[in-house]
């Protein structure tokens, strides 16, 4: 069975490693781990660092992984995000145009900086035609960390994603209809921040970081409730996978969940807020119809509520993403349990899926 890279995702709260094999039609998952960063040393970086790195280096020997290549993200908080308009040029010399216009739109050095773009699609300004470009920059001391981490778990770095894309390429395998070439499609992962990411067809059109997310909603608790903000996180954590399995534990959990509710409402209407303001841009940029469904993942899609508030304000269908869908996983039971919520798993395993256009561009090179 063909294996694909590693793919490792270090979020703020736990870190996933999940690697996939087989073809792009027979996925199965080779094996898949997590552990959650604990609360005390979570907020502080020298020891999360240490922690990070004891943490994945157990798992890569404990586990079934094979190889050591491994695909990483930059994550909402690494990366930055920009649209520019462009006339219409050739690639070759967009590349060039394109770094050119990236000096100033960034608060840090571009100079340095390391610099992607995607095409999103064709705009009319006035009588003009222009390309809406999107723009992810990282700096570079970001970068470097990454491939510091990589080396020091044991692991060759051979691609750093935009977390933005790789969330997508979890789901673009099913949109290969024809029907689905002009379809849209919404992703809204929510973690410490929220991300946003618009498709039409298989092509990525728009991308937006909201900082409204789980490091929000665990500050609003910890002051309503008065706790320490490790002790508001653990709390939103005990309702969430008290929800997701429908246990009900009586009034006295049941006042702590509304009071819970109560604290992070206010935050959860301007994330829907925001939210709307995406759509909104990508309908009038676009000139196309407001969709009509989002799908949620990240950690924050655990708690059940969260998804269903939004849908409510947004008068949107919702879905909890399910990357697995129609991927082997049984032999994974209960890490990948099927009657769990598998949303948070969707940066890993994109993250891996990368192995697929790693491999294409290879051999396109050897080609040439």
């Amino acid at each position: 069975m063909r294996q694909l890279p590693i793919g490792l995702d270090v979020g703020t709260t736990a870190v996933r490693v999940l690697q996939v094999g087989g073809g792009e039609r027979d996925l199965r998952v080779v094996d898949a781990a997590k552990f959650v960063i604990p609360l005390d040393v979570k907020d502080d970086a020298a020891r999360r660092r240490k922690f990070v790195i004891d943490g994945i280096r157990r798992l890569v020997k404990e586990c079934r992984f094979r190889g050591r290549d491994v695909v990483m993200a930059l994550s909402a908080g690494e990366l930055a995000v920009r649209n520019i308009r462009m006339p219409r040029m050739p690639e070759e010399e967009l590349v060039t145009a394109v770094n050119w216009e990236a000096q100033n739109k960034f608060p840090f050095d571009t100079a340095t900086a390391v610099i992607q773009y995607l095409r999103a699609g064709e705009v009319r300004h006035g009588d003009q035609i222009l390309d809406e470009i999107i723009l992810f920059a990282a700096p570079r001391a970001e970068v470097d960390e990454k491939i510091r981490l990589a080396c020091e778990t044991g692991l060759h770095l051979v691609s750093l994603d935009a977390e933005p894309c790789t969330v997508f390429r979890g789901f673009e395998r099913f949109l290969r209809r024809r029907d689905d070439e002009d379809a849209v499609h919404v992703f809204s992962d929510i973690g410490a921040d929220t991300t946003m990411v618009v498709a039409r067809g298989r092509d990525i059109v728009f991308v937006k970081t909201i900082p409204i997310g789980g490091a929000v909603f665990n500050r609003a608790v910890a002051d309503c409730l008065e706790l320490a903000p490790a002790e508001a996180e653990a709390l939103r954590r005990r309702i969430a996978r008290r929800r997701a399995q429908g246990d009900d534990e009586g009034p006295e959990a049941n006042r702590a969940d509304r009071a819970v509710a109560d604290a992070i409402r206010p935050h959860l209407e301007d994330l829907a807020d925001e939210v709307g303001l995406c759509l909104r841009y990508y309908s009038v940029t676009f000139r196309g119809p407001r969709p009509g469904s989002i799908l949620f993942t990240g950690g924050e899609a655990h708690d059940p509520s969260i998804p269903a508030a939004l849908g409510d304000r947004l008068g949107m269908e919702i879905e909890v993403g399910d990357p697995f869908r129609g991927v082997r996983t049984d032999h994974l039971d209960p890490i990948l349990d099927r009657r769990g919520v598998r949303a948070e798993w969707a940066t890993a395993f994109g993250l891996s899926l990368k192995g697929f256009h790693l491999a294409a561009q290879f051999a396109a090179g050897y080609a040439a």
